[in-house]
């Protein structure tokens, strides 16, 4: 067709992106924090945004001008992710953009800890890089789900305004950092060729958080139509609970 009609919250973010930078490691864990790059004007966040800002304790925030990392972001999730979540030696798999050289890891490497580090062939990153074989789309159909609901349930919530892009992003990383999708990220790496062990079946995040959900919020006194199942504690929750009071949950934590 000629001409395709479409419903966006906001005309603007269909022009406007921003940067996402997980860390998984081969055993399927889902590492905290993590690492965001929202596209600023002036590359950097105002003191009155600063003040404003959302912060979650699962990830950091940072910006730029177009929304993408550049090298001094890299040197910033070595330094705030990677390294404090890594033993004395580890294996590095980076993709082969020149902000991620490995003479920065081994400038940066605490001299206390031996990084090795394994660089992707360049055109070769949706064949063997791990996420982006199996993790990215996983991560992008639940992020897509979740507006979707808020959309088709005329929600007065605008998901591309800068906090609510923490906010969601932070949720989507805490929900997937559920022991339960642990086969799912070992599975990237079986997928991407880097293991021979391929992981047990495992259920896929967006039929268990938006397809087992109970027709009401199960908070008590709360009656509210449910549109997610937490990955942790299993309750079915509606947005308030989840979305706009933030429904941090883990093992260790509880529910907050």
């Amino acid at each position: 067709m000629k001409t395709i009609d479409r419903v966006v919250q906001s005309v603007s973010s269909t022009t406007h992106s921003y940067t996402i930078q997980p860390t998984i490691s081969c055993d399927g864990k889902l590492l905290s924090p993590l690492f965001i790059v929202l596209q600023e004007h002036s590359g950097t966040f105002g003191p009155r945004v600063q003040e404003n800002l959302f912060r979650a304790s699962n990830v950091i925030v940072t910006a730029s001008k177009s929304g993408k990392m550049t090298s001094d972001h890299f040197k910033k999730w070595l330094e705030e992710a990677y390294f404090p979540n890594v033993g004395r030696d580890s294996v590095l798999l980076m993709d082969s953009w020149s902000g991620q050289c490995p003479a920065i890891v081994t400038d940066l490497t605490p001299m206390e800890k031996q990084v090795t580090t394994m660089v992707i062939p360049k055109g070769t990153t949706g064949k063997i890089q791990p996420l982006d074989v199996y993790g990215f789309r996983i991560w992008k159909n639940f992020a897509r789900r979740f507006s979707d609901t808020v959309l088709l349930l005329n929600y007065d919530i605008n998901l591309h305004q800068r906090n609510n892009i923490i906010k969601l992003q932070s949720l989507i990383h805490n929900q997937l950092s559920s022991p339960r999708y642990q086969n799912l990220f070992k599975y990237s790496w079986f997928k991407s060729g880097y293991t021979n062990e391929r992981p047990e079946t495992f259920k896929n995040p967006v039929e268990f958080s938006f397809e087992q959900t109970s027709s009401t919020c199960d908070i008590e006194d709360c009656n509210d139509i449910a549109v997610i199942q937490c990955s942790w504690c299993g309750k079915s929750l509606c947005l308030k609970h989840f979305f706009i009071e933030y429904h941090y949950c883990n093992i260790y934590n509880g529910c907050d």
